[in-house]
């Protein structure tokens, strides 16, 4: 299933009259109040996913998600002035907002020079655009489809249960359990270590097992449950 993802993005740089509404001046310790700047941040980002089917020009569906924030950032003339596009806040927050630095230095220079010329509010939109392209070949959506038929008789299978004939689980072989260094340690039933000197129980195919446990077992199912070992049974 083939998967493109790729990003774009484009900023704007403006100056605008006046201050913005319901924002309160921060205390910057500056000499002249009237050389403190307030620069916004808009930034948008934009989640599209688009599908196709085979080699379609056109998506069979998509889908887009847009968020959007603001960050405002006040600065007095002689901070904005001495940015540089190595460091400096500025360059900290286009870091943050994902700006490839090979810009940084056009979006500073901007910035600086609408500084220059008044104290009016900077104004900065940036958009993110991120999307992922997936396409899928008909022999992927058979197999799907198949799959999920499958999947659903899976899930709403419900298997027969077929016990041991009652003669047959009575009849099996109680021994005294002695390990050894090629012997199951534990009834893999249960998963309780055996004790030696205490009988245990062995099927025909030599596996051992707690009495209980292997007799509960049986009223369900006629199989070993290591290897599978068929016991009498009752016909189906």
């Amino acid at each position: 299933m083939p998967l493109n993802f790729s990003r774009t993005y484009g900023f704007q740089i403006w100056q605008r009259p006046g201050q913005p509404t319901n924002q309160q001046q921060p205390q910057i310790e500056v000499d002249d109040k009237s050389n403190v700047f307030l620069i916004e941040f808009h930034i948008t980002k934009v989640d599209q996913r688009k599908n196709y089917i085979g080699n379609s020009q056109e998506p069979v569906s998509s889908y887009e998600d847009t968020k959007s924030y603001t960050e405002l950032v006040f600065l007095s003339k002689r901070e904005v002035m001495s940015q540089d596009i190595n460091g400096g806040c500025l360059c900290s927050l286009l870091r943050k907002f994902e700006i490839p630095v090979e810009d940084h230095g056009t979006m500073i220079r901007q910035i600086v020079g609408l500084a220059g010329t008044s104290t009016m509010p900077i104004v900065v939109d940036i958009i993110h655009v991120y999307l992922m392209e997936i396409v899928v070949h008909i022999v992927d959506l058979v197999r799907e489809y198949y799959d999920t038929i499958i999947l659903d008789s899976m899930e709403t299978y419900e298997p027969k249960s077929i016990p041991a004939t009652k003669s047959s689980v009575e009849a099996l072989e109680k021994i005294m359990y002695q390990p050894s260094s090629n012997s199951i340690q534990e009834c893999s039933i249960c998963l309780e270590e055996f004790r030696t000197g205490f009988v245990v129980t062995r099927m025909p195919c030599s596996h051992v097992y707690h009495g209980n446990c292997i007799a509960k077992w049986l009223q369900t199912s006629h199989f070993c449950p290591l290897c599978r070992y068929p016991m009498p049974h009752y016909a189906s």
